[in-house]
């Protein structure tokens, strides 16, 4: 053998064991790899292992992994070693177009080799080639292939920028071999980590659904969708936008990461991607947005956009956008995943909406059962109260609380459990039937009840109704009606027959007197004279008493303070109080408001009512005057309240209806006018008077009188009363 072939020899000798050095190292990087497969590493930190084994085993300046995205047509570069921060910023930034991008990468792609190009001077370089050598000051450059089976998913490649690339055909086998063998790992980890990633998603959305049966409020759930749809994607921002009924615009129900969105921002349908995907019922995903392209129509800056429309009865009532700040951010999987929570969303959105309208039309059911006038309670077939309303609490005094659930037998009177009763049991009702109860404060009260059945569906009661009206002050003021018809009638009449009795009697007096004068005679005779006398002038008390009753004559009328008149009252008859053993407390709020009223009369109402209390008093007792300031509610206005109350032998329920009755008395000297005489003279002052009253225990007179008053139109309305 000749030096030259021995040179060869020991050359290729040399290559050799160069080569199975280089190839014990490729194995030895494959198998460090493979071992961080095993132990379920994240795809990021196998392929940046991958890199940094390709650069070191092989000496490359630069090592870059290019994935191809086969449903956008792009090759993109999400990992790389060995570039400075503006390369990397320019690699992430231009993906790369499979059919209009024409260079090294995407001819690797394509056609499934590997590709090594040693310099610029290789007739295989591009214009875009040339471009990116001098972007990336690269002097020659390797491409393999990542392929599994025939399916190529993507490009590994290197470069080195200080010297031409010196490969042996057994260095570019090696470098091509490690590139598909470190396919499967890349495939297996990408396709582990798409599982986590699925998986992570569909218990997100399980999440939501368990979450979501808690939160029927639109708000609330538009709040766990939002969070939920960016767990999902992993984007930066998101938001909800629902549709307003079948108008042309959406308005956002709720957002992240959107800043602050102008109060009453509107969307009109076609405006932006969201407004595009409403108007046309389809997903949408862009994941390199144009720079005059940013507008969406409330977000900017946005790289990547995942939009997908919210359907329900084949009608788009929303749109669910997420968005990133970083181009290709998302993936179809993304869109897929994203349609389903879309198509949950809306069917939650309906629901809730429903809800809503429930709660509202149930809310409004309330408000109205609320505010009803009358007393409505609802009896449950059970024979347990199910609801009342305020009403019916204030007419029978309990509190909701305290009967809800109760059997209605032990609440309600026993009138109304046959009301109950005939319902439940015989399936009859009533209609306005007044009964009298018992009423909350104690007094009697009259209430009008009408019972009604709810039933079901299958024409079975469910339910009694009872709505209760309280008659008591509609009654008092029939009574009082009545009472001042009969006053007016019997005022007429004793008017006339005043006047008719009047001028006999006088006649009758002066001819008695004249007649004793002449005739003298015995005693006999003379007490029978002066019984005569005595009868006349009972009869000319009398017919005084009646001609005031019937023409109380016209009051004169100035402000004055009742506290004084009463005081004035008392003072006239406290030595007549004070033998009869009669003690008077008076209970004044201090200074009360002047009042438009005639004094003397109003001196005489209160006078007639004490020697109503001290004859009801033989034994002695007390009498306790309290004077208020307060609102009368019926009338509407300030009043002044007096309530003169005694201890004395009351009044006898079946009488009580009648002491302002004129000549109704049960005393033996009275002549049944002095209530009488009251209640006109109150009543020309336009002032009212009740009375309550328990018998062995005492009367209660409760007089209110009207602070506002407009002097002239209340006196010329008194004067008109007067004259009819």
């Amino acid at each position: 053998m000749n030096a030259a072939n021995y040179r060869r020899l020991i050359e290729r000798l040399a290559r050799y064991r160069s080569d199975l050095k280089t190839s014990e190292k490729v194995f030895s990087s494959i198998y460090k790899i493979g071992s961080m497969e095993s132990r379920t590493i994240s795809l990021g930190k196998i392929i940046n292992a991958i890199i940094q084994e390709t650069q070191r085993r092989f000496d490359f300046t630069r090592v870059a992994i290019i994935l191809l995205d086969e449903s956008r047509q792009k090759m993109v570069c999400r990992y790389w070693v060995g570039f400075t921060p503006e390369q990397e910023r320019k690699a992430r930034s231009r993906p790369l177009e499979l059919n209009v991008d024409k260079c090294r990468e995407t001819l690797v792609a394509k056609t499934g080799k590997t590709v090594i190009i040693t310099d610029d001077r290789d007739e295989r370089n591009t214009v875009f080639d040339l471009k990116m050598n001098k972007l990336y000051n690269r002097v020659s450059t390797i491409t393999a292939p990542l392929r599994i089976r025939k399916e190529i998913i993507g490009v590994m490649a290197s470069d080195r920028s200080d010297r031409t690339l010196e490969l042996t055909k057994n260095e570019i086998k090696l470098y091509t071999t490690f590139a598909n063998q470190v396919s499967v790992f890349i495939e297996n980890a990408r396709l582990q980590e798409q599982n986590k990633r699925k998986i992570s998603q569909l218990l997100t959305i399980q999440q939501l659904s368990k979450q979501s049966a808690e939160a029927l409020n639109r708000k609330k759930l538009s709040g766990l969708v939002v969070r939920s749809a960016l767990k999902i994607t992993q984007g930066d921002v998101c938001a909800l936008l629902l549709r307003r009924g079948e108008g042309r615009y959406m308005t956002i129900a709720s957002h992240r990461g959107c800043g602050a969105v102008k109060k009453g921002f509107r969307l009109e349908m076609g405006t932006g991607v969201a407004g595009y995907v409403a108007e046309m019922g389809m997903p949408l995903l862009i994941n390199e947005i144009r720079d005059d392209a940013q507008e969406t129509g409330f977000l900017e800056g946005l790289r990547s956009e995942l939009a997908v429309p919210l359907i329900t009865k084949n009608r788009t009532v929303g749109v669910l956008l997420v968005g990133s700040y970083q181009a290709q951010a998302f993936y179809r999987e993304d869109m897929e995943i994203l349609m389903i929570l879309a198509d949950r969303t809306a069917t939650l959105i309906e629901n809730a909406k429903l809800y809503e309208e429930i709660v509202k039309g149930r809310q409004f059911a309330e408000n109205i059962l609320e505010s009803s006038p009358s007393g409505i309670i609802t009896v449950h077939s059970n024979g347990r109260i199910r609801t009342i309303n305020q009403e019916a609490e204030r007419i029978f005094g309990f509190s909701r609380p305290s009967v809800l659930g109760r059997e209605a037998t032990s609440v309600l009177c026993d009138e109304m459990n046959r009301i109950v009763e005939w319902g439940l049991v015989h399936r009859e009702v009533v209609d306005d039937r007044e009964i009298e109860v018992a009423g909350g404060n104690g007094h009697p009260q009259v209430l009008a009840v009408t019972s009604s059945l709810l039933k079901g569906q299958r024409e079975n009661v469910t339910d009694l109704i009872l709505i209760v009206r309280d008659m008591t002050e509609q009654k008092k003021t029939e009574e009082m009606i009545r009472r001042m018809d009969l006053l007016s009638s019997l005022g007429q009449l004793s008017a006339g027959l005043a006047h008719e009795i009047r001028n006999p009697l006088a006649s009758i007096n002066f001819n008695v007197q004249m007649l004793f004068k002449k005739l003298g005679g015995d005693e006999s005779t003379k007490n029978v004279f002066e019984d005569t006398l005595t009868g006349i002038t009972r009869i000319n008390r009398l017919v005084k008493g009646i001609h005031d009753f019937a023409r109380p004559g016209t009051p004169s009328f100035k402000r004055c303070r009742l506290d004084e008149i009463v005081r004035e009252s008392v003072c006239l008859l406290s030595a007549q109080m004070k033998k009869k053993h009669i003690s008077v407390i008076l209970d004044m709020d201090g200074p009360m408001p002047a009042v438009f009223l005639d004094p003397m009369k109003i001196q005489q109402v209160f006078v007639n009512l004490l020697i109503n209390a001290m004859d009801a008093m033989p034994s002695g007792g007390r009498v306790i005057i309290q004077c208020r300031e307060e609102r009368n509610r019926r009338a509407g206005g300030d009043c002044v309240t007096i309530h003169v109350a005694d201890t004395g032998l009351g009044i006898p329920p079946r009488n009580l209806s009648k002491i302002f009755d004129p000549f109704f008395t049960t005393k033996a000297e009275g002549t049944g006018l002095g209530l009488s005489i009251v209640h006109k003279i109150l009543e020309l002052h336009h002032a009212t008077i009740e009375t309550e009253s328990t018998e062995g225990e005492g009367t209660t007179f409760t007089i209110r009188f009207p602070v506002e008053e407009v002097d002239q139109a209340g006196h010329a309305e008194i004067q008109d009363t007067d004259r009819r």
